[in-house]
């Protein structure tokens, strides 16, 4: 069985509303419910498209948004100036998943990440997804600190 072409490419403009699709797999894998209240998508999306700092990668399979994942570049003055990268919002399409296509779209933020000099890659992954965190083993990640968060809303 062919399978259509596999593309991996930063996000443009028009990507928004299939990009927030993948967020609410995500955000539902939280355990979160809908967001309630107002948000402006369009106002953040063009702050994320400015930051030149941010990369937002879309996967695209048969010409359709099957994952996304955002790669952030940190300047850091420790480690002889080396940058270092943040790995966020990563999420393959649940119909989608096991077919390699995150590996596809981690190999692709790395390769970013390495191109800038970074000396390391980080990323978090919430307790529950015990799943998420064995394909991030099998990609070589390793857990090597304890992290925590604040809720702040």
């Amino acid at each position: 069985m062919n399978r259509p072409e596999l593309v991996i490419r930063p996000a443009a403009v028009e990507d928004l509303p299939a990009i927030l699709e993948l967020y609410q797999e995500l955000g539902a894998a939280y355990g979160h419910s809908p967001e309630q209240g107002e948000v402006d998508h369009r106002q953040l999306w063009r702050q994320v498209m400015a930051d030149t700092r941010q990369q937002v990668l879309v996967e695209e399979q048969g010409g359709e948004i099957v994952g996304t994942a955002t790669l952030i570049l940190v300047p850091n003055l420790g480690h002889q100036g080396k940058p270092w990268a943040v790995v966020e919002n990563v999420v393959v399409r649940s119909d989608r998943r096991g077919q390699g296509l995150g590996t596809a779209l981690m190999a692709e933020a790395t390769r970013i990440a390495g191109s800038h000099g970074c000396y390391k890659m980080v990323l978090t992954s919430n307790l529950a997804r015990r799943q998420a965190h064995e394909f991030y083993r099998r990609l070589g990640w390793q857990q090597t600190h304890a992290g925590f968060s604040l809720i702040l809303l």
